[in-house]
């Protein structure tokens, strides 16, 4: 035979196994056009018998002539003649489903190629769906064998291969995706949803997945304003204990708005934590302003909500003085300058337009003396033995409240409000303790009986009932405001502001987290934390409340705008005080009148300039007034602390043998501490050298810190 071959039957040869496949053995010997193994079946196409009986159908008035004698043709061919447009559509379609047979065919044949190829595995079974997709497949399911293992590296090759042989496009991707547990290798179009994120939400996505500090986090728009602007987002994460912690929170805030950027729009970004639910809200609020003046509209409806600031994300910061209040009691820390006198003016003017009265201790004499004489103000009280007879007095009054709760059976919240304002308390404190050391014997003997620093802390746990409120200011915070270590009077100043950067400790003792309150910007004068209605310190800007007094020498010193705001302050009705003891009735009736005889009669007295004569003709003679620049013994402090907050090193005054405040140096300080951590006794070491000694201060005691020129005087 010849060895030439026939291109024609070549090609048919080729095209039929390119079809149909190849004949072989049993279907677990059939061998594929490429000579390897194969567990596809044989193509059977459809369609011939149909294309046939389709042709036969519409040529048969053409057979008829050739057939005339057999009558029996002549009806079968007559009959198909009358279904041939049945026929051609039915031969139409399976010619079409036989193409698409053919193509989940091929397409299998090239899965169990590239599977093979890729992970050296013949597949069990594939299987492709129907329709199989005319460009790109469907979806397809390929059975391994039980316990077939892919390992990582030749399963990205089997993905890269399928991604070749199906790229994708701008609408769809192919996804090969690994079900070890069944055995099985899942191929399936996937339509691609355009990204319609903007570029602030891709970037937080991508960070977030990238960080791995949440689980699962998931990034989505909560809330958009008018014009479509995203101005919240809403950011999922799966539960966790860290979700919980406070300097986890803080951590994740100041990346989340450094990623996210300064907003078009020029507010700033603030995020609520919300980790039992497992989620967070970073949204947009208003930039905090550097200042802001008092408003004027009652911005709370509730008679019993003062108001004083405006917080983060706009939030109206307010002192809840009414009988449920779960904060009944306000504190206020401040350095001097920082604030403190003017967020106390904003809440009395606001307690006196609600009808709610006030009495205030001022100790320093410059603080509260615009609000004497104000409607609502009982009276302004500046002497220390004075301000002790009023706190014995309030502790009376308090406890007759409570004697009419009681008789009469009703509710606390039936009895009329009131307020006392307790200012720079610890300096009030220091003068009690030097009266009660360097007073005459009268004087001694009357601070002992009125005991005000054990009214005061009855005062701090039991007044809520009895409907008074508690106003304290100091310039430092510390434990014995809260009832020492334990603490047991924190809760009710519920209502926490402070102003300025507070110490390490000092923000432990505020806020209960060391991190709070710590870097405040003080270049914005009313700047500072605020406890807010959620019980979480957020950030505030203090409204700025005028001096209220009416006097030429302040008066003609205001703008228009600031006697504006003090006229719209005042209250069109002026709140009467409402006692329910005698003792505190007298009190503040006498005070008044204490303060209208030395309005009329007191005279301050005039200034001694220094050195003027030196100054103009250079007298230096025994004439030219003399000035003791030692520490006299005046009760001007400028601030005291508590003994236990002093530090070693530090230069306090104390008294000497002629009761005169004398600077001295803090060797060492020993506070010692009952069971539950409460401050017992507090011994100073003073002294240079050999000559030590030791002064000791009981659980309330307070030393006196020297201003800046008696430590140079001494020195």
């Amino acid at each position: 035979m010849s060895g030439n071959h026939d291109p024609l039957e070549d090609w048919l040869v080729a095209t039929w196994r390119d079809i149909v496949g190849d004949s072989g053995g049993g279907r677990a010997g059939r061998v594929g056009a490429d000579g390897h193994p194969t567990r596809i079946r044989r193509f059977t196409p459809l369609s011939p018998i149909a294309v046939a009986a389709a042709g036969v159908a519409v040529y048969s008035p053409r057979l008829l002539s050739a057939v005339a004698d057999n009558e029996t043709v002549v009806d079968m061919l007559t009959t198909l003649h009358d279904y041939r447009v049945l026929l051609v559509t039915a031969a139409a379609l399976l010619v079409m489903v036989d193409v698409l047979r053919h193509r989940a065919h091929r397409w299998s044949q090239m899965l169990e190629s590239v599977v093979r190829q890729a992970t050296g595995h013949l597949p069990k079974k594939i299987a492709v769906s129907f329709p199989p997709g005319w460009r790109v497949i469907r979806r397809a399911r390929i059975t391994l064998h039980r316990g077939t293992v892919i390992r990582p590296k030749p399963f990205e090759e089997l993905s890269r291969a399928v991604a070749a042989a199906f790229p994708g496009s701008d609408t769809w991707k192919v996804k090969v995706r690994h079900e070890a547990h069944h055995d099985r290798i899942i191929i399936a179009r996937k339509t691609i949803t355009p990204d319609t994120r903007s570029d602030r939400q891709k970037v937080l996505q991508s960070a977030l997945d990238d960080a791995s500090i949440f689980t699962g986090p998931k990034v989505t728009v909560e809330t958009v304003d008018e014009a479509g602007i995203e101005i919240g987002y809403r950011i999922a994460f799966e539960k966790s204990m860290n979700a919980g912690a406070k300097g986890f929170q803080v951590k994740v805030d100041e990346a989340l708005v450094s990623l996210a950027g300064q907003h078009e729009s020029g507010r700033n970004w603030t995020t609520d934590w919300y980790p039992d639910k497992g989620h967070l809200v970073m949204r947009l609020v208003t930039a905090m302003p550097d200042r802001l003046d008092h408003p004027l509209a009652l911005v709370d409806e509730n008679r019993r909500h003062l108001p004083y600031a405006t917080g983060a994300a706009d939030r109206i910061m307010y002192w809840d003085v009414s009988t449920s209040s779960n904060k009944p009691h306000c504190l206020i820390v401040g350095p001097t300058g920082g604030g403190k006198t003017s967020v106390i003016r904003t809440l009395l003017t606001e307690a006196a337009r609600r009808g709610v009265p006030f009495v205030g201790v001022d100790p320093k004499m410059i603080e509260l003396d615009g609000l004497e004489g104000y409607p609502g103000c009982g009276a302004i009280i500046y002497d220390a033995l004075r301000a002790a007879m009023f706190v014995r007095a309030l502790h009376t009054e308090m406890m007759a409240r409570n004697a009419y709760i009681h008789q009469m059976k009703i509710e606390g919240a039936q009895l009329p409000l009131m307020i006392a304002v307790l200012d720079e308390f610890f300096i009030l404190s220091g003068k009690w303790q030097r009266l009660a050391k360097t007073g005459d014997d009268e004087t001694r003997e009357q601070l002992k009986e009125l005991d005000p620093l054990g009214a005061w802390a009855d005062l701090a746990v039991l007044a809520r009932s009895a409907g008074i409120r508690l106003l304290l200011g100091v310039q430092r915070p510390d434990a014995s405001l809260f009832g020492g270590a334990s603490g047991n009077a924190r809760d009710n100043f519920g209502t926490r502001i402070s102003l300025g950067n507070l110490s390490q400790d000092g923000a432990l003792m505020m806020w209960g987290d060391s991190t709070v309150g710590r870097e405040v910007d003080t270049s914005v004068k009313g700047r500072g934390i605020a406890l807010g209605d959620d019980g979480h310190p957020v950030d505030a800007q203090m409204w700025w409340t005028p001096n209220v007094d009416r006097h030429p020498n302040k008066w003609n010193q205001l703008a228009e705008s600031e006697t504006a705001i003090i006229d719209g302050l005042i209250p069109t009705e002026a709140p009467q005080f409402t006692c329910y003891s005698q003792e505190l009735a007298s009190f503040i009736e006498s005070e008044r009148a204490l303060a209208t005889r030395a309005r009329r009669h007191g005279r301050a007295p005039e200034p001694i300039v220094i050195g003027a004569a030196a100054a103009t003709d250079g007298d230096t003679s025994a004439e030219s007034p003399t000035v003791n620049a030692a520490p006299t013994g005046d009760d001007d402090f400028s601030d005291v602390i508590p003994a236990s907050a002093v530090e070693a090193g530090q230069t306090v005054l104390v008294d000497d043998d002629h009761g005169e405040l004398v600077p001295v140096t803090v060797d060492s300080v020993d506070v010692r501490r009952s069971a539950k951590g409460d401050v017992v006794e507090t011994v100073l070491t003073v002294g240079t050298g050999r000559v030590k000694t030791r002064i000791t201060f009981d659980a309330t005691g307070v030393v006196v810190l020297p201003e800046a020129d008696r430590v140079a005087a001494s020195a």
